[in-house]
């Protein structure tokens, strides 16, 4: 390498480092991401769930050890522990989600005039129960809109929470397990 390539080179480093340093830093952005991936339901821990569909209705809540779920309504029912802790676990690590809608005029497009299921959670460290309605699949059916109360936007929930929720009612119903 001449010594006028290394001039250059040098130039270019005292040039671009700068930039680099304060225009295009990586860590900000990481920072930045790490923020918006921030949860969504801000949930430390769930003490109820509470699952509707029509006229179907499931409860299940946190035991006296709170390590453990169980099935409190319907009486006499069973569904899975693993199955319990995996739908509170997905809305403990909801992340944010794609926002479809700010503030929709008109929820029949997204299917939320007459939703499909609503669940319902309750968190010790919340003053309020939250509730979040499921409508109709999104086009690809990848899938569901859904829009949290009070909250004046519709968003694109992962189809895996609507999933969980049809296991638990086969269960409740028998046709999951010894009983199918």
């Amino acid at each position: 390498m001449s010594p006028r390539h290394a001039i250059v080179f040098t130039i270019l480093i005292a040039i671009l480092f700068p930039y680099y340093y304060f225009v295009d830093r990586p860590e900000i952005k990481a920072a930045t991401l790490k923020q918006e991936q921030e949860s969504l339901l801000r949930l430390e821990t769930i003490d109820s769930i509470t699952l509707q569909r029509g006229d179907e209705k499931i409860t299940y809540k946190k035991t006296a050890d709170g390590k453990l779920y169980a099935l409190s309504d319907p009486a006499n029912k069973f569904v899975p522990q693993d199955l319990m802790q995996a739908l509170a676990g997905l809305l403990i690590n909801a992340k944010s989600v794609e926002i479809v809608a700010e503030n929709p005029q008109d929820l029949s497009q997204f299917g939320l005039d007459h939703p499909r299921g609503e669940l319902t959670v309750i968190a010790a460290d919340k003053p309020a129960p939250i509730k979040i309605t499921f409508g109709s699949e999104n086009p690809t059916h990848s899938a569901v809109y859904a829009q949290i109360e009070g909250i004046p936007k519709v968003f694109l929930l992962g189809k895996n929470l609507e999933y969980y929720q049809t296991l638990m009612f086969q269960w409740v119903e028998g046709k999951q397990g010894k009983n199918a």
